[in-house]
């Protein structure tokens, strides 16, 4: 009898242990699936370009081949009015960005008043600018012309610009950026060839040499020839804008480099991306610059040019 009431006594026991054991306290609840939200994809970019020339379709190559399958190409090329209709279908397409390529492209692009456009290889833009059509200039890097010609001549002082109307924005950056190197810059307006070559001469007695800027407003063919002789002449220094007019008498050409303006227009339109306007500036400046020097030229000015200037100059 003894053994049983020892046995009920145990049951008894492990019964109230079990009534009154404590529960593990519950496992914390899994924190909350955040769903990442997806990240809207980039607008595609239209890629206008007035005519198939090797300037223009370097840059749109190369644009074409960074941005991949969210780019195409449209080569313009035709009237004014054919362009228009070209990008009438746009107009209603709020999920494209364009880039215009060229003079005739970028006026055609006037027509997307609502859209964001950056421009390029494009000399005279004034007519061509919005809070959302902004460009990239076609002008090569300030700093790097002002540099070589400080390099080459480093006994220059004084230099002349003339420019037609609506650069003045322009000849501010050249002022202030010729003068960081030592250099003042002189600089007339003007609205016709006549004027220009009229100013040319007019201002040789002031500077050494000229910085020559592709604006064929007022530079027509029959005066650049004149004033590149005139320069000759006289013992000018002249910067010119491409490697043609050195066999005119230019000391070196300074010429945009396409890749560099490329990384402009990239960077233009990421940063206008999602927004109302283009923010920045009207008009950014490449920070390159391919330059060719005329050694012949050099030697005639009595020049020595440095040695790590040397790979620049023309030997043809």
């Amino acid at each position: 009898m003894r053994w049983r009431m020892v046995f009920f006594a145990s049951v008894l026991l492990l019964q109230s242990c079990a009534l009154f054991k404590r529960e593990p306290p519950p496992s914390p609840a899994p924190p909350p699936v955040v769903k990442s939200e997806a990240k809207r994809p980039k607008m595609d970019i239209v890629i206008l370009v007035s005519e198939d020339t090797p300037a223009y379709s370097k840059v749109a190559k190369a644009l074409a081949k960074q941005l991949g399958q969210r780019s195409s190409i449209r080569y313009l090329g035709g009237s004014l009015v054919e362009n228009v209709r070209m990008l009438s279908p746009y107009k209603n397409d709020e999920h494209k960005q364009f880039v215009s390529i060229g003079l005739s492209a970028s006026i055609a692009a006037k027509s997307l008043a609502d859209r964001q456009v950056v421009f390029c290889q494009v000399f005279n833009y004034q007519d061509l600018l919005t809070a959302n059509h902004k460009g990239v200039s076609m002008v090569p890097s300030m700093h790097k012309i002002f540099a070589a010609w400080r390099a080459l001549a480093p006994d220059t002082t004084d230099v002349g610009m003339i420019i037609g109307p609506g650069f003045e924005g322009m000849t501010q950056v050249a002022a202030a950026t010729a003068k960081s190197y030592g250099i003042t810059l002189h600089y007339a307006i003007v609205n016709s060839d006549k004027e220009y070559q009229y100013a040319y001469k007019q201002m040789a007695d002031q500077v050494q040499g000229y910085w020559l800027l592709p604006d064929n407003r007022v530079l027509s063919d029959n005066v650049l020839r004149d004033v590149m002789t005139f320069s000759v002449r006289n013992g000018k220094q002249v910067v010119v804008f491409n490697d043609e007019l050195l066999d005119l008498g230019g000391l070196f050409s300074a010429t945009s480099d396409y890749r560099n303006i490329v990384q402009q227009v990239l960077d233009r339109l990421e940063k206008a991306y999602g927004r109302e306007e283009i923010p920045g500036p009207d008009i950014v400046y490449p920070d390159r610059a391919i330059l060719r020097i005329n050694p012949v030229m050099a030697q005639r000015l009595n020049l020595e040019i440095p040695e790590h200037y040397k790979k620049y100059a023309k030997t043809h």
